[in-house]
């Protein structure tokens, strides 16, 4: 039975996405947790990495997973949802007004109006973009009441 299990996103400053992330999902915290060692340079391709890992468990059970490279080259790509290779993180928030309220006294403001899906498997979803931390475009969506 395949599901997601989690979405990994490269971060710049764990603090600052953990609490962003926090704030849009209201989900529960794991880490950071340090790691290190061989089989993280043979996994991620960079030798002498240590990855900082923070989890952050959604109540379907799915996790975000933030990672902090130290000691990587950490050259920043611009993740544009219209460059090929983009992806952006949806998630489904009970409330998404007082997730926006959350996000917006941390700076980070919806990109347009809330809106409505009309067509498709998100047909009757509200959903609105927020540019989060490393310029990644979240959107948050709720569902049809």
């Amino acid at each position: 039975m395949p599901r997601l299990h989690h979405i990994g996103i490269t971060v710049s400053n764990t603090a600052a996405a953990t609490a962003f992330y926090v704030a849009a999902t209201d989900g529960d915290v794991t880490g950071p947790l340090s790691k290190s060692g061989p089989a993280v340079e043979a996994a991620t391709g960079h030798p002498g990495v240590r990855v900082l890992l923070t989890f952050i468990r959604l109540e379907d059970g799915a996790f975000l997973e933030l990672a902090e490279y130290r000691g990587a080259d950490n050259r920043r790509i611009d993740p544009d949802n219209g460059h090929i290779g983009a992806a952006h993180p949806a998630i489904v928030v009970a409330d998404i007004a007082a997730s926006l309220a959350r996000l917006e006294a941390l700076g980070h403001a919806p990109l347009s109006a809330t809106m409505t899906a009309t067509a498709g498997p998100l047909e009757g979803y509200r959903y609105v973009y927020v540019l989060g931390p490393d310029d990644v475009r979240v959107e948050l969506l709720q569902e049809p009441h």
